[in-house]
């Protein structure tokens, strides 16, 4: 986990300090270069338009960058309900937020890899399984963390799940290669016309911060 982290700040830095800063450059190249096309033709509007699309890349970009410097995990409720709202903007599916037991940080990959498999979970329900209702439940254990994400829309034909996913789509096998790499299980349940169910079991041990140990902690029993 700590190799994982200090890879993750040496991309941080080599992102900004090339890919970042050279996007920055060329937008300011076309900034300056859509100041001399007259506003009132066509390609003065696509500029304007394309450097918009820029300023959300590179929002994103640094937003992704900052979470790569920063230790997360520290309230996963706030992550998934921020993940919520990006993922359904104008809010057309109710979504429910769950949480049950002691809440408890989480280390910094794994609930980097949670993320990834609720926000999976949450594009297919609000894209693909036209869903009027999901809930996210998180259950904090002292053996396990639990994640569960249900809808209930029309479900995923059973030869999809026996089969790991549709031809060509790779966001289930993702999902479950993600939950492999922090040692957890994940279950994906559905029926015709009955909604889907992900859920992600991950022990406690890999799941939990650990808290630091005190100097009194390492003294040898008398």
């Amino acid at each position: 986990m700590q190799d994982r982290i200090a890879e993750r700040e040496r991309i941080a830095r080599d992102l900004h300090d090339t890919l970042l800063q050279g996007m920055q450059g060329l937008m300011l190249k076309f900034h300056a270069a859509t100041r001399h096309v007259p506003e009132d033709l066509p390609a003065h509007r696509q500029l304007e338009s394309a450097l918009d699309r820029a300023d959300d890349v590179m929002r994103e970009a640094r937003e992704r960058v900052r979470s790569l410097r920063t230790a997360s995990g520290e309230d996963l409720t706030l992550t998934l309900t921020e993940l919520a709202a990006r993922a359904d903007p104008d809010r057309k599916v109710e979504t429910r937020l769950l949480t049950e037991g002691a809440v408890q940080s989480l280390d910094p990959i794994v609930a980097d890899e949670i993320e990834m498999i609720v926000g999976e979970a949450l594009f297919n329900a609000y894209r693909h399984a036209k869903a009027k209702l999901v809930v996210i439940e998180v259950t904090y254990d002292p053996r396990q963390l639990g994640v569960r994400v249900r809808d209930d829309g029309v479900g995923i034909e059973q030869a999809v799940l026996v089969a790991g996913g549709r031809q060509g789509h790779f966001g289930l096998t993702g999902m479950r290669e993600r939950a492999a790499r922090i040692g957890g299980a994940l279950a994906i349940r559905s029926r015709p016309a009955a909604g889907v169910e992900v859920e992600l079991v991950v022990p406690s041990s890999s799941a939990y911060r650990a808290a630091p140990r005190r100097w009194w902690d390492l003294r040898r029993p008398v």
